[in-house]
């Protein structure tokens, strides 16, 4: 018998934080330099399953297309501000919950709040590192980005606006015609540039401006970065103007608010319609600790506010966002009534729900997972959860990155559950049952 879920529903709810494989795929649309790929698009659909992937990803679909088709000082501008987000993005995701948001909810703060920032700096970074057009100009939504790059380099050589086409390709033969008409639907909006097509734009431009060198490859990585604001302002446009925050980052000059308060601040306000909710659901976490002793009935009890707590969350919540806790606690219950295989499961379901949205819990859930996967000598989930927690930075034994899972890993591991889970602490229906 499959034991029941939190939800009943085969559709579970989309993470309040942006998956990592969804951030690599959204960056890698935009820099252009991979079309698709299954193995990030898994991440982006499934979340971490292979801890090592991210780095090999991150090489093969930003870093190595970019850096043949660029050059190595803007690469490794890239990469380097790319490795910083990274950072800090994986540091809130285990430090902050979200767990009362919906993505619906949480994208517009992310976005004003981390991702525009962020944004932000790079312009302002990139801005003193090589020629720039105006950054007003690249983040005013009235104009396109890629128009306001042309229109910056025409006045940097000194070519009349909108000019710049029939100098670079003079005649009417078809390739100096095609030149001509693509450049117009990149400046018009109509098409982006492809990362190829930059590269060949500027070898043209070489070829006509060879002693503007600098200014040419400073165009060409500006036009990079004008087709990814483009990329992104699209994906932001749901939920609000992504350019129109950036731009107030920028003329603002301030420094960095605190985005985990903010975050949790917002996190807390969209919980207080449903204390109730709350409030049953601390009294359940609290009635199932692992280590304290159980009276008579409080099997019976907690089942029964368990079952309680579902039904109400199914009542208050149009999208279960608390249902990676009912799982965890369910995984608790099972293992205090002495069923650990239908513990298991709701302890797996736990933590793929709790992943991207339950801060520092998703680490308790993760580990009480493990353990209990190591007990029942489950090795392919075990690898699973392993590889999930490793992508979090969390480590729950001496070099435990060092290796991959193995059984004899488990075998070392296995005897921490029931220090995790003393036999005081089990429901008293069921130590009776087992003597």
């Amino acid at each position: 018998m499959i034991p029941k879920t939190a939800t009943d529903t085969d559709i579970d709810p989309l993470p309040p934080y942006p998956r990592l494989g969804e951030c690599y795929r959204l960056l890698a649309k935009a820099l252009d330099t991979k079309a698709s790929n299954r193995q990030v698009d898994r991440l982006a659909r499934e979340g971490d399953f292979d801890w090592q992937l991210l780095a090999q990803l991150r090489e093969e679909l930003i870093e190595t297309p970019l850096f043949a088709k660029s050059n190595e000082n803007f690469t490794n501008f890239v990469m380097d501000s790319e490795k910083t987000f990274h950072r800090g993005y994986v540091t809130l995701i285990k430090t902050v919950q979200l767990d009362a948001l919906t993505r619906k909810q949480s994208l517009p703060a992310l976005i004003s709040l981390l991702f525009a920032p962020f944004a932000a700096s790079f312009l302002l970074q990139m801005q003193k590192a090589v020629p720039s057009p105006p950054i007003a100009a690249l983040l005013n939504d009235q104009q396109h980005p890629v128009a306001a790059t042309f229109t910056w380099l025409e006045q940097e050589l000194g070519v009349e606006t909108n000019q710049l086409g029939h100098l670079l390709y003079p005649n009417s033969l078809d390739e100096n015609k095609n030149g001509r008409e693509l450049m117009q639907r990149w400046r018009h909006g109509q098409q982006l540039p492809t990362l190829q097509r930059i590269g060949l734009l500027q070898r043209t431009l070489l070829g006509v401006f060879p002693m503007r060198d600098r200014l040419v490859t400073a165009f060409t990585e500006w036009l990079i970065i004008a087709r990814v604001l483009v990329v992104f302002d699209e994906a932001a446009s749901a939920h609000l103007k992504l350019r129109d925050c950036i731009l107030r980052e920028v003329l603002g000059n301030v420094p960095p608010d605190d985005i985990g308060g903010k975050l949790a601040a917002l996190n807390v306000q969209a919980s207080a319609h449903k204390s109730k909710l709350v409030e049953s659901g601390l009294l359940l976490d609290y009635q199932l600790k692992r280590t304290t002793s159980k009276a008579l009935g409080d099997q019976a009890r907690t089942r029964y506010g368990l079952d309680q707590f579902r039904h109400q969350m199914l009542l208050q919540e149009p999208e279960p966002v608390s249902a990676y806790f009912l799982e965890f606690l369910e995984g608790r219950w099972h293992v205090l009534a002495g069923q650990l295989e239908t513990a298991l499961f709701h302890y797996e379901r736990a933590a793929d729900l709790a992943l991207y949205r339950s801060g520092e819990t998703q680490k308790n859930i993760l580990r009480e997972a493990l353990l209990l996967a190591a007990y029942l000598g489950k090795l392919p989930l075990y690898k699973r959860l392993k590889h999930r927690a490793l992508v979090m930075g969390f480590s729950f034994l001496p070099a435990w990155n060092k290796v991959v899972a193995t059984a004899q890993e488990l075998k070392m591991i296995r005897d921490n559950f029931e220090d995790r889970f003393p036999e005081r602490g089990r429901f008293l229906e069921s130590r009776m049952a087992a003597h």
